[in-house]
């Protein structure tokens, strides 16, 4: 039985926010240590907001619950509140009880891969609702640094986000990685790094060694490989970094590549819809649904805040609109040569030394 098993405790620290993650199952241990494996934290690393998370493979027990009138309706889950308790319901496959005052979760399923994406879920949501408070916002974009400077690719979902990261990754240096998925900016518009697994959607597996690979079902989408960070060495983004290129991409049915300037007008739209409404951003909107006007009012600050964030981030870019063809050899291969000739990620010149 799995009341038997040895707990396994994972901490992690994503920029001062810290959680924890109590789990009997190896395998589920495994998978978020491979999530979340930049992050990974001591024991001591917790910070003044911490959540906690218990995770259970087995049946979820529905005959124990209070007659609840449901209050949250999601097209993955249904809610039901009492206090500051949340019980989630995901259509009696799973089940999650939140306490919002002592900020932890516990989380029960019989099927690993919907336990493990119950988990990832919360912490994204969570880490990130924490840290906006703090004035990080995530964007929607693929983020690249090199010598201390940011681009960020603004793509809707497929994109084309992940084929330009393994791109990129492919080169190595000067490139690093800031993020596949979702960066974080700060009210200064500085860009902060916020890697995780990175995910590949066909039948076959990604080309990368086994132990880095797992394929995993979805609760709305189709099944996606998942492959841990440790795949790419040390091709990570440690620190901030200066915005300086936000580029607008687009899909095209032709092969090739093309890259022109764009004004700033046409970099605020994409802001707007990639980061301050967060499309394509998982919200965890059965967490963040709220009924009291202090909480519309709380929601109100927080749009401000990221709407500042945006305007500061575009201040220091220049944009660009990316037509992306089939080709993705040729996509990477255009943007890295429009990149190198405009001097990113090239050493900045020092002060002069005496004549």
């Amino acid at each position: 039985m799995s009341g038997d098993r040895p707990v396994r405790t994972i901490e992690l620290s994503v920029h001062g926010a810290t959680v924890s993650v109590e789990s009997a199952d190896e395998e589920l241990g495994r998978r978020v240590a491979d999530d979340f494996s930049v992050f990974a934290a001591g024991e001591t690393a917790r910070g003044g907001e911490h959540l906690s998370i218990r995770a259970s493979l087995r049946r979820p027990d529905y005959d124990s619950l209070p007659p609840l009138t449901a209050t949250v309706y999601t097209p993955r889950n249904i809610c039901y509140s009492e206090g500051d308790l949340t019980y989630i319901d995901y259509f009696g496959r799973a089940l999650a009880l939140y306490d919002r005052r002592r900020r932890s979760l516990d989380v029960t399923c019989d099927d690993l891969d919907l336990l493990h994406e119950i988990v990832y879920l919360t912490i994204l949501s969570r880490v990130s609702e924490t840290l906006e408070r703090d004035g990080l916002h995530r964007i929607h974009a693929f983020g690249l640094e090199a010598a201390g400077e940011a681009a960020l690719f603004l793509m809707p979902s497929g994109g084309g986000k992940t084929t330009l990261t393994l791109g990129f990754l492919k080169l190595g240096p000067p490139f690093r990685l800031i993020s596949e998925d979702s960066p974080f900016v700060d009210r200064t518009g500085r860009v902060h790094p916020f890697p995780l697994r990175i995910g590949f959607l066909g039948s076959e597996p990604p080309p990368f060694p086994p132990e880095h690979v797992t394929r995993i079902r979805r609760m709305e989408f189709a099944p996606k490989y998942l492959v841990a960070l440790a795949a790419f060495g040390d091709c990570l983004a440690g620190d901030a970094s200066v915005a300086r290129f936000l580029f607008v991409g687009k899909r095209s049915l032709g092969r090739g590549c093309a890259i022109r300037s764009a004004g700033k007008w046409t970099g605020w739209k994409a802001l707007l819809e990639g980061m301050v409404v967060g499309v394509g951003l998982y919200q965890g909107v059965e967490f963040l649904l709220r009924t009291s006007i202090l909480d519309l009012f709380g929601m109100a600050g927080l749009a401000i805040s990221r709407v500042r964030a945006a305007w500061a981030l575009l201040r220091r870019c220049e944009v660009h609109v990316v037509i992306l063809g089939r080709d993705g050899q040729a996509n990477v291969e255009t943007i890295r040569a429009f990149l190198a000739a405009r001097g990113f990620g090239a050493p900045r010149p020092g002060p002069a030394g005496p004549g």
